[in-house]
């Protein structure tokens, strides 16, 4: 499309192209935000009509799995709508991959039949539901979008009206002329369930007249018959959802959501079937929410490339570096006074993994993402204090070790905070069943048999199950293992015997001082000697100085963390325990006198000036600058050549936000030059395939190469630049803005930076910016100079 804007909205690039129309992405300026916006071909009257339709149904669908319709108009006889713009793939692009895990697909499914179920009430059917219209958002979260041919429930599709719709998806009856309702939908979504567990749609064809024969009259065959690892239920589930027989289909989305609810929850066969079983089944609870699976997601990664060989620091930084927050408290962590005996800033994640460890990384960055997670969420008081205690148990268990050594340290402090998990998710998860459990504590059973009582397992071992399905390694898992209740402990037998002790005398620390009276201290210090003593030989001196330091530590980390303990309980009476003194809140001027009310806006004000500094992108120069430092630093020492490089390369991407950041080595064998390590989004898709001939062709990388020169391309389709741009670069990326930073040694280039930006003119560098960037692709030459 020529021009660059439509109404008031800036055009940023296509996002797909049709027969009728076009979809781009744009920038609202009026109010600070990208859109999507659909257009059809101008100087039809009966698409025209068709848009405006369309507005006016989608107008009266307000769901959190539908894409919002923001505005319509017309331009340049051009009619066009306007909607959210959601930033992630559509289904049919994950499946380009294969098939989705069974849980997963269904719980995608389930969200999709929420939305249904509210626009089915609301008299609205959508009769195009497909993967292409499915959008996967932030943390995967389905959208339905695309109402284009949707109809109102009385409305039928007269005689002579053109047939609309995806065939391999549409209901046999649309296919016929039969009127339709609402169970046409909950077939074409049956099979997208199908696709989605199978691989593959259930009917193909040399054309699409092959495809509509195949729907309307041939029989469906069974998922199960594609994969045979298909749950027996779920295959039945599909296929009630896909008869032929509209009678025999589910009568409504609500059914058919219950029964994949019931297949999650796994009903009917949790009892008698042990442990094992009740952790599935409460596996399969959490992973019907919203946000369990991101949790899931990112610290199974993190795990699964710590413990893999083949895995190098780039893929760990990778994966880190995707989170601002994460990224930035890392870095302060590892800067604080606990890691000075490295001397120096560590300035980027890659630097982290030389200096401390993947291991010790991996420990920091879990425990960060447990208190993100838990911390910031709106909920009950009680969770908060909990997750404080947590951390406060591994500070505690970090000092009782009274080993120098970094990594223990972290090992503890990880093993401490994670003891608690099982707790925690079930106040958060199964908030009723934890009320039920505190109830029976109330009422004289031990924690232990109540948890039994009411999940059918304790919290420790529902919380080291719940971490063995994140990958902890198991050294970690034996750390968390919960020791049994008693006056004395013998001797273990745990491959991790110390670590273990320690870090159940650590929260038995931290319990006695939260729950016991100062003028019992002694006693009850007494008694958790006696019982650790065989495994376990702690001075008392050295328990009552692990939780002194133990609050001084909790403190100084909770600061830098953005974490707000100034009211916690278990603080609070831990201070008491040892004789501190309990600091007032600070009065606000104009606030109520009532503490909690100032606690409150303490808690506010603090968390959102700790999200606001951790969030917010750091600021360019000062993260160049302290890249080129670290880069410094490190040329001095014995050096990989592939850790200077991946340092360049995260300084790049974290300083000015780029969306790709590629490292290209020269191929001399094979005549390319090809993309080696990279970091950004889907990058490792970027990576396999970024590669261009090294023989001479009018375009910029060829220009780059050639002449040596730095290259800073603000807008790919800007005149005179869009023909200088490659096929191969526009079939693989869609960044608007990208810059080229060769690498020459003796007037031949060896390799190549690349960084993109998605939106056009959103590269504009400084000349101090552009000077920084040439310093740290001129260490990178120094780094391959010195090792050749």
């Amino acid at each position: 499309m020529a021009a660059r804007q439509i109404g008031r909205f800036d055009i940023v690039r296509e996002l797909g192209r049709g027969a009728q129309g076009a979809v781009y992405l744009a920038f609202d300026p009026q109010l600070e935000r990208q859109v999507a916006i659909k257009t059809l071909r101008p100087g039809a009257p009966a698409h025209t009509e068709r848009l405006q339709r369309e507005a006016r149904i989608v107008s009266k669908l307000q769901h959190p799995n539908i894409v919002p319709l923001y505005d319509t108009g017309e331009h340049d006889g051009m009619p066009y709508l306007v909607s959210a713009y959601i930033d992630g793939g559509t289904l049919a692009q994950m499946l380009k991959s294969g098939a989705l895990p069974q849980v997963r697909s269904v719980e995608i499914v389930s969200s999709l039949l929420e939305a249904l179920e509210s626009a089915h009430q609301q008299g609205v059917l959508h009769l195009d539901i497909k993967p292409g219209n499915i959008m996967l958002g932030g943390h995967g979260k389905p959208m339905l979008m695309d109402f284009g041919i949707a109809r109102l429930k009385q409305e039928q599709r007269s005689a002579d009206e053109e047939l609309s719709g995806s065939p391999q998806y549409m209901a046999p009856e649309c296919i016929s002329g039969e009127p339709v309702d609402v169970s046409a939908d909950l077939y074409s979504l049956g099979i997208v369930l199908y696709e989605m567990v199978a691989g593959q749609a259930p009917f193909d064809g040399e054309n699409v007249f092959h495809v509509m024969n195949q729907v309307a009259h041939e029989p469906l065959p069974p998922p199960s018959s594609i994969n045979p690892q298909l749950d027996a239920r779920l295959d039945a589930i599909i296929r009630k959802a896909t008869s032929k027989r509209r009678d025999d289909r589910y009568a409504d989305a609500a059914s058919m959501r219950n029964a994949l609810k019931e297949f999650l929850l796994g009903a009917g066969e949790v009892e008698d079937k042990g442990k094992h079983s009740t952790l599935d089944f409460l596996l399969r609870r959490m992973r019907s929410k919203s946000d369990f699976p991101a949790l899931s997601s990112i610290i199974s990664e993190i795990n699964a490339i710590v413990a893999s060989e083949s895995e190098s620091a780039s893929k760990l930084a990778q994966v880190i570096l995707q989170d601002f927050a994460l990224t930035n408290k890392l870095l302060k962590q590892v800067n604080t006074a606990s890691y000075g005996q490295f001397g120096g800033k560590i300035n980027t994640i890659s630097k982290a993994v030389m200096i401390v460890g993947f291991d010790t990384v991996r420990n920091i960055a879990m425990s960060l993402i447990l208190l993100e997670y838990m911390q910031n969420r709106a909920l009950a008081m009680q969770l908060k204090d909990d997750v404080v205690g947590s951390f406060f148990a591994g500070v505690v268990a970090s000092q009782l070790s009274g080993s120098q050594n970094l990594r223990d340290g972290e090992e503890l402090m990880i093993c401490s905070m994670f003891f608690s998990l099982g707790r925690l998710l079930v106040t958060y998860y199964f908030f009723e069943e934890g009320q039920e459990i505190a109830r029976l504590i109330e009422q004289g059973l031990d924690e232990d048999k109540a948890a039994i009582k009411v999940l059918g397992l304790t919290y420790n071992e529902l919380g080291v199950g719940v971490a063995k399905s994140w990958n902890f390694p198991q050294r970690l898992l034996d750390g968390m293992v919960k020791l049994p209740a008693g006056d004395k402990l013998v001797p273990l037998h745990s491959a991790s015997p110390q670590l273990q002790a320690t870090v159940n005398m650590a929260n038995e620390l931290c319990q006695i001082a939260a729950s016991s009276a100062r003028e019992d201290k002694a006693q009850a210090l007494k008694r958790l000697r006696a019982r650790y003593r065989e495994v376990l030989d702690v001075p008392e001196r050295a328990l009552n100085e692990a939780i002194e330091r133990g609050l001084g530590e909790l403190s100084h980390r909770a600061m830098t963390l953005g974490i707000n303990t100034s009211r916690s309980k278990v603080v609070d009476q831990a201070k008491r325990w040892t004789g501190h003194a309990i600091d007032a809140p600070a009065a606000v001027e104009g606030a109520s006198s009532d503490p909690q009310a100032v606690h409150g806006i303490e808690s506010i004000l603090q968390t959102d000036k700790a999200d606001a500094s951790d969030a917010a992108k750091p600021d360019p120069d000062a993260v160049l600058s302290a890249g080129i430092q670290d880069v410094t630093n490190t040329l001095v020492e014995d050096y990989d050549l592939n850790d200077v490089l991946l340092m360049v390369l995260e300084t790049m991407y974290r300083a000015l936000g780029f969306k790709h950041a590629l490292i290209c080595v020269r191929d001399n064998k094979r005549g390319v030059m090809q993309a080696r390590i990279g970091l950004g989004d889907g990058v490792d898709r970027v990576v396999k395939h970024f590669r261009f001939n090294l023989a001479f062709e009018p375009d910029v990388f060829h220009l780059a190469l050639k002449e040596g020169a730095d290259i800073v391309i603000e807008d790919v389709q800007g005149g005179g630049i869009a023909s200088k741009i490659p096929a191969w670069y526009r079939d693989l990326l869609d960044a608007q803005s990208f810059i080229l930073l060769p690498l020459a040694i003796n007037k031949v280039t060896v390799g190549l930076f690349y960084a993109d930006m998605e939106m056009a003119n959103s590269l504009k560098l400084s000349e101090k910016q552009l000077s920084l960037l040439r310093t740290l692709r001129n260490q990178a030459v120094l780094a391959i100079k010195q090792k050749m």
